[in-house]
């Protein structure tokens, strides 16, 4: 067997022994101790912040507004380009329907005379204009309220009902005077008649006493009776011409109820079909029309074109209000919230722009919600320098733009860090 005493005298391993050892030998523990010291100086100088992360969607403070479709339907005409400037209640895009457009803006107007002349009471005065468009769904409404206007006209206009009226007035007139004129003669014979009355009992003592023949009795008793009956007859012609005025003010009054009935029975028929086709235009316009409801800047959400059918519900575009100033809205996690305050500094990276490209946008917190949605809570970000990044570029702006959001709760150093690490393993 070999001899290991032999091999560890070997002279190798007796030069080794007999080397005195370097300083690095020497000096060894002390150094680690200088570099662990130094490593915790360093530690504690350095502070590394703590952040909550969540997710971010850049908006303004009054938000876009997005336009949807009311009713499904082939695209008739697209009037504004994209990022073009609109103004309130400017038509944007119009969905095909059975009333063109063309169509639409005859009746419009049309209405709009009709409506002035309604109020105004001088719907007899108005003459409609002609036309050869069709009006889809309002086809009946819009024949039935022209025959109601002309059939008003002609009722106002034509010269046989004034005419019965009129005529019907006079003779009520003439009967009235003449049944006054039957008056006057009643009392002008009356007191005829009293003196007849008297002159006849003269003669009737007369005739009694034998001074006048009876011949003579007989003719003046004749006289006496005929003028009782003129008067009877003039009461007879008073009674008769007070029939003829009461039939001719009931056929007076016949003639115009039936005039004022007529126009009635026209003005209700032209208000109600004038009022459904008002109505009518005003749904149209809500439903086949996209229009601004505010002054901004339009935004397609999608791309579309004249004649592409779109479904009923989808979003076509967005108005962007006017000289907005921008805020961020994120959604944080519950991990962490109560970390969050106002004021404090966000970091905000888009994911239409890569950071490292463009730079991130600064902005502070300037709310939180007390309550969480969904899991998350929400927090409003305002953009102190807008769209403008570390990078000192200026962003596009396009609604809703979406990315990641750092929120800067506190600078800690490394040694907190790391004694509340340890101090988490120790609970």
């Amino acid at each position: 067997m070999p001899n290991n005493n032999l091999e560890i005298r070997s002279d190798e391993v007796q030069e080794i022994m007999s080397r005195p050892p370097s300083w690095m030998i020497r000096w060894g523990i002390t150094l680690i101790f200088i570099i662990i010291v130094v490593f915790i100086f360093i530690s504690w100088l350095i502070k590394y912040p703590d952040v909550i992360r969540g997710q971010a969607t850049l908006t303004t403070i009054e938000p876009p507004i997005k336009l949807v479709v009311k009713s499904s339907g082939e695209i008739e005409y697209i009037a504004v380009l994209d990022n073009a400037t609109v103004t309130q209640n400017q038509t944007i895009a119009s969905i095909k329907s059975t009333l063109s457009n063309e169509a639409h803006a005859f009746l419009k107007k049309e209405m709009s005379l009709i409506r002035n002349s309604f109020q105004n009471s001088s719907l007899e005065k108005l003459k409609l204009s002609e036309t050869s468009l069709v009006f889809g769904e309002l086809q009946e409404n819009y024949n039935v309220l022209a025959t109601a206007i002309r059939n008003n006209s002609n009722l106002i206009n034509e010269n046989n009902t004034a005419f019965n009226i009129s005529n019907t007035s006079k003779q009520i007139s003439n009967q009235k005077a003449l049944y006054n004129l039957t008056v006057k003669q009643l009392q002008n014979l009356g007191k005829l008649i009293e003196n007849a009355d008297n002159k006849f009992k003269s003669d009737k003592d007369l005739f009694e006493k034998g001074v006048i023949s009876q011949s003579e009795f007989f003719e003046r008793e004749r006289i006496h009776e005929s003028a009782l009956t003129e008067v009877q007859n003039l009461e007879k012609n008073k009674i008769q011409t007070s029939i003829t005025i009461t039939n001719l003010e009931k056929v007076l009054n016949d003639l115009k109820f039936n005039f004022e009935e007529q126009k009635r029975t026209f003005l209700i028929e032209i208000e109600t079909n004038l009022r459904a086709i008002e109505n009518a235009l005003a749904t149209w316009n809500k439903t086949y029309q996209i229009t601004s409801p505010i002054n901004g800047k339009i935004s397609y959400l999608h791309s579309i074109s004249t004649n592409q059918f779109i479904e009923q519900g989808n979003e076509l575009f967005a108005i962007i209000p006017e000289n907005q100033d921008y805020i961020a809205q994120l959604k944080i996690p519950k991990s962490g919230f109560g970390k969050v305050s106002k004021g404090q500094l966000v970091m905000i990276k888009l994911d239409n722009f890569p950071s490292h490209e463009y730079g991130q946008l600064k902005g502070k917190v300037s709310s939180v919600s007390l309550i969480p949605e969904e899991e998350n809570y929400l927090v409003k970000v305002n953009l102190a320098n807008g769209l403008k990044t570390t990078y000192n570029k200026i962003l596009k702006y396009s609604p809703e733009m979406s990315g990641t959001a750092e929120i800067i709760t506190e600078d800690l150093r490394i040694t907190d860090r790391i004694f509340n690490k340890l101090r988490k393993v120790f609970e």
